[in-house]
């Protein structure tokens, strides 16, 4: 794995191309029960709520190699315990929490190294709204 240069933003895409494949060795040693996925939180804006990457790997017998597929869903984190970077698996609920959520938060498999008291990005958000309106309310 190359590491280079500290990147101000985290995104997916980066982290497929470190890990090299990390998640496709893992979803073919364990055949995963009724469509449950794995993959990267790359969205914790929203309270209870993450945006889960997973990727597919299929061998397409035209061009004889493995492509990798990306699908983003919506899933229910009850606690707000995931946060950008994790590596997490999800199961479908059978039915949807609103218009886009059909997953749920089954377990997280690695947590990102990051500072202790880093808040997720929905807590940072209801900070600034806070501090927004105590500096109305003060003029």
């Amino acid at each position: 794995m190359w590491l280079s240069t500290v990147r101000r933003a985290w995104h997916y895409k980066y982290w497929q191309r470190q890990t090299a494949g990390y998640l496709r060795t893992f979803e073919k040693n364990n055949k995963l029960p009724n469509n449950e996925m794995i993959g990267y939180v790359i969205n914790d804006k929203h309270p209870k709520s993450i945006r889960v990457a997973c990727d597919r790997y299929m061998w397409v017998m035209r061009y004889k190699k493995a492509f990798r597929f990306t699908k983003k869903v919506w899933a229910h984190d009850e606690h707000s315990e995931c946060m950008v970077g994790d590596v997490v698996r999800v199961q479908p609920l059978g039915y949807r929490l609103g218009p886009w959520k059909t997953y749920v938060l089954s377990r997280i498999l690695h947590r990102e190294p990051r500072d202790e008291l880093a808040p997720r990005a929905s807590e940072k958000r209801n900070l600034l709204q806070k501090s927004e309106t105590s500096n109305t309310e003060m003029q």
